[in-house]
């Protein structure tokens, strides 16, 4: 069980914030989190933080010069004037109900996350299940091609800007609203982006209706929405008085791609925009999926006021988000890859695309399932789309603020999945395994939303190159 999100207006944040200058975050480690109090220290907070996990993130916070505490310590509390906090912790976590007894101001991520973002005139909210952090990173990277200087925030490290935000000098502030908790209702945009709508928290969303109801209010709280042309079940949760444009590869799309083509994954077609088509782009990612993106992104760009010709460079020159597809080196003559995907959906997209760049070699999928609530209600989803590898191998399964009083496992995992996956242990006997099996020519997969990414601290004990 998660705590409860607030819901604080900016107002109320900056009146409770004036004349304060230390900030604690719980769970400082988490990539929105990491992103957030680099923002702060910018702006003249002292921030410090605690989290239990030790990433790349706790990594760049210290080289950065703020301190990070492994363990949660509630005598901190008393020493800061406003606590900001995850969902992703626990109601019983000391620091939370420490600040709670001293009265110490707690503001969610998502509302304090509002209170930096609200005097832009320009706010642009990428919401969705699936490819938020990709589409954010895209659109980040169109408007610093367009010279608009811009702030963004966004859930994965964007390669052209190494770094999971930027704190640019526009007026523009682009940001990955994330739907959990209704977390994004407290964000609000004046172009709301929604990517797609698909079940996927199902320890907070008890229904597809009660995500399309959410979505449709993070599209009321803007000017204009862009959404996928032929969702109609999220264009009904719209509200009337909302103007919305669409995109797709549809014909009907108001953006849309025009004689698609794939060449080992990689995608090039014709960027059609209402007026007409504007030129063709080949991307730098992977994936059919990854044009649906660039559609939401240019479409968001053009109603911004940005030019054809630099959201066709900046399509043409983005390289990606962290964790997304995002190539690692070579382990015993196959090429390895990391992806974030943990949904169904995004599993099999990822492995549909992993298939086209693997040309004849096999497709080795590495999984990491998330959260044992979200394993028991797409077991059989999951086991189906892990089909699109020639050989799956199951991590543990990632627990995050759960417990496990379903019955779930990875070697339940592997054994629904069919004969080509296995369960064999922790990440050293993954990793040994694979050295086994590899042969030159394969296309290894690392896929999962929790800690699976540090399996690469093992194939960098073997025969590993970058």
């Amino acid at each position: 069980m998660s705590v409860e999100n607030t819901h604080h207006a900016p107002a109320e944040i900056a009146a409770a914030l004036s004349e304060k200058t230390k900030l604690w975050f719980i769970g400082i480690g988490g990539i929105h989190m990491c992103a957030l109090a680099l923002i702060s220290r910018a702006r003249g907070f002292f921030v410090a933080g605690s989290d239990h996990a030790e990433n790349e993130n706790t990594a760049r916070l210290r080289r950065a010069g703020v301190a990070v505490y492994p363990h949660h310590d509630a005598s901190q509390m008393a020493e800061f004037d406003a606590v900001i906090y995850t969902l992703a912790i626990t109601p019983d976590n000391p620091e939370y109900l420490a600040a709670k007894h001293l009265g110490v101001p707690l503001f969610s991520r998502a509302d304090y996350l509002g209170y930096l973002m609200h005097s832009y005139p320009s706010r642009i909210g990428i919401a969705g299940s699936h490819g938020k952090s990709t589409a954010t990173a895209m659109l980040g990277e169109i408007f610093d091609v367009a010279g608009r200087s811009p702030n963004v925030v966004c859930g994965a490290v964007m390669k052209k800007f190494g770094a999971p935000f930027v704190a640019g000098g526009g007026n523009d502030f682009i940001f990955e609203a994330c739907e959990y908790g209704n977390s994004f209702l407290s964000l609000p945009p004046t172009l709301a982006v929604i990517l797609n709508a698909e079940l996927d928290h199902v320890d907070f969303f008890t229904d597809k209706d009660m995500l399309l109801r959410a979505f449709g209010s993070f599209a009321a709280n803007a000017q204009k929405a862009i959404v996928p042309y032929c969702d109609t079940a999220l264009l009904a949760a719209l509200p009337k008085s909302i103007p919305c444009v669409t995109f797709g590869l549809s014909e009907g799309a108001d953006y849309r791609a025009a004689a698609l083509s794939k060449n080992g994954g990689m995608c090039s077609f014709d960027l059609i925009f209402p007026r007409g088509a504007v030129g063709r782009v080949t991307l730098g990612v992977a994936g059919v999926h990854n044009v649906k993106n660039a559609l939401a992104a240019a479409a968001a760009a053009d109603l911004s006021g940005v030019s054809a010709a630099d959201i066709l460079v900046a399509l043409g020159r983005f390289t990606g988000a962290a964790r997304r597809m995002e190539y690692r080196g070579i382990f015993c003559g196959a090429r390895v890859f990391d992806d974030y995907a943990h949904h169904p959906t995004e599993i099999a997209a990822t492995l549909k695309t992993a298939r086209d760049m693997a040309m004849e070699g096999r497709v080795f999928a590495i999984f990491q399932s998330h959260t044992y609530s979200r394993t028991a209600a797409f077991f059989d989803e999951i086991c189906t789309a892990l089909a699109g590898a020639d050989r799956v191998i199951v991590a543990d399964i990632y627990p995050a603020r759960e417990t496990d009083t379903l019955g779930m496992s990875a070697a339940g995992l592997a054994a629904g999945t069919g004969e080509h996956a296995a369960y064999v242990g922790g990440l050293s006997d993954i990793t040994a395994t694979l050295a086994r099996e590899l042969a030159p020519g394969d296309l290894v997969v690392v896929m999962g939303a929790g800690d699976i990414d540090r399996i690469f601290g093992e194939f960098s004990k073997k025969h590993f190159t970058l």
